[in-house]
């Protein structure tokens, strides 16, 4: 852990315990990956609180069913907004048993709708099964949202290759000529599987340019990256829904974020972005342990 970089004080018994127990991710495989993150889940798992139901669904996909976990506020009476929660995990790692925290905290602060499906993942569904089960994920709430209680209001939120979904969805309705959703909001996102930036050669705090390279080549094999892959490299942005985008100041992904926001402002799209100083790749779903992650 480098001296030189200014590091959280609540972030850094957590990055020396995660460095203690599961090492360097990059040397894991497939299956050891997997089931980390499912340890993982299983060791920070809560009851679902009294204030919450979650039920499961599935919404018709390109390769069948695509099942999708739905969390409301109980009791609730109306319908409400839709945020749509694109899974991360380096693509390779996601799994309806593992959505953590952020779901319920969504519903309890916002009082709406969270909708996370799962889409096939890599090496087993390479690209673009991931990008087409989530532009189909939205489609169907666009034309279905009131069949799980939505008002017709979606938001699009992911973190890391969940946020890389979120925006390429976004990129994908526009060429499509749908509605755009009222938000996409980008946490520490993955927006050019080639980048060669500052950020992704300086830092490996939680993540690094290993690790993102072995998910880009799990997804791609020997293939270069085509240009749907990577929303930065998109011709154009013009048209896209506004943005929120999170950075973390440790992070490699950092300046894929910085560039990402300067060039949907530059095409006129509303961008409020944020960027958290000592904050590293994970950060925003830490809500319960890091008061950067709250605010």
């Amino acid at each position: 852990m480098a001296d030189s970089h200014y590091i959280d004080p609540e972030i850094r018994p957590l990055l020396e315990q995660m460095a203690a127990n599961y090492g360097d991710f990059s040397k894991l495989s497939v299956a050891e990956t997997r089931a980390l993150f499912a340890q993982t889940a299983a060791a920070t798992a809560r009851p679902l609180p009294d204030d919450c139901v979650d039920d499961r669904f599935d919404i018709p996909g390109p390769a069948g069913p695509i099942p999708c976990r739905a969390f409301g506020p109980a009791g609730a009476t109306g319908a409400l907004p839709v945020v749509v929660l694109f899974l991360g995990g380096t693509y390779v790692a996601t799994s309806l048993d593992q959505v953590g925290h952020n779901p319920v905290a969504l519903v309890q602060a916002l009082g709406c709708v969270v909708v996370t499906p799962l889409h096939r993942i890599p090496p087993e569904a390479p690209f673009p099964a991931a990008y087409d089960d989530c532009f189909a994920v939205y489609r169907w709430l666009l034309e279905n949202g009131g069949v799980i209680g939505g008002n017709g209001a979606i938001v699009l939120l992911g973190e890391s290759s969940g946020a890389t979904l979120a925006a390429s969805v976004c990129i994908d309705a526009r060429e499509a000529g749908l509605a755009q959703p009222r938000l996409q909001v980008l946490a520490e996102p993955l927006l050019d599987h080639q980048s060669e930036t500052p950020s992704i050669n300086e830092f490996a705090y939680v993540l690094s340019k290993a690790d993102i390279r072995r998910g880009s080549a799990l997804y791609f094999g020997d293939q270069p990256p085509p240009p749907r892959a990577s929303p930065l490299r998109a011709d154009h942005l013009a048209g896209v829904a506004p943005a929120y985008v999170i950075t973390a100041g440790l992070d490699p992904l950092r300046d894929e974020g910085f560039a990402f926001v300067a060039r949907l402002r530059a095409e006129g799209v509303t961008v409020a972005h944020r960027n958290h100083d000592g904050q590293v790749h994970g950060f925003f779903s830490m809500h319960e342990q890091l008061t950067q992650a709250r605010i």
